[in-house]
């Protein structure tokens, strides 16, 4: 019976130590306003080719199609969007922005041709978000800006198979 209870203690052990250990990229992302930033070196850098939008029950989502592996990226609040390079303002309505920065990643090819199909500057009236903006592609980093109705909570996700970066932000 000791060498079972002795066996049982061992095991529990071994198994709290490995989820207390687990990298932070498996944690579960959490909802705030604060500053999310990950860092990630990609090679080949990866291509950014899409951004895609849509409705939930409780948040509005915003995916980033990349073609390679996932970049380091950047998602903050800011007081306004400007376009990379020419520091010109972004004209889209909102009460609240947010800036996407995705690095190291280019949205174009070996040749300058630009492979990203998404929204250039695009409204919505979804819940909260309410337009979106390609911001640049400039020294290795492509942006992006988000007009929201409000300032809300929003989360952060990197998935694979295809990669992608999901931003979702509550209602």
């Amino acid at each position: 019976m000791r060498k079972l209870t002795m066996s049982v203690v061992a095991v529990t052990a071994a198994l709290v130590s490995s989820v207390a250990t687990a990298p932070a990229s498996l944690a579960q992302p959490v909802w705030d306003t604060a500053p999310v930033h990950v860092t990630h070196s990609a090679s080949p850098t990866p291509k950014v080719v899409d951004l895609r939008v849509g409705e939930h029950r409780r948040f509005d989502r915003v995916v980033i199609d990349l073609d390679g592996r996932v970049p380091g990226s950047t998602v903050r609040y800011v007081r306004s969007l400007r376009y990379d390079g020419s520091g010109q303002a972004v004209p889209l309505r909102g009460r609240s922005f947010i800036a996407i920065t995705l690095s190291p990643a280019k949205a174009h090819n070996a040749h300058g041709t630009n492979v990203y199909e998404g929204a250039q500057l695009q409204q919505y009236r979804l819940p909260v978000l309410r337009g979106v903006a390609f911001t640049g592609d400039f020294e290795g980093q492509v942006s992006f800006g988000l007009a929201l109705r409000h300032r809300s909570d929003f989360r952060v996700l990197e998935l694979q198979s295809p990669s992608r970066i999901v931003i979702d932000v509550r209602h």
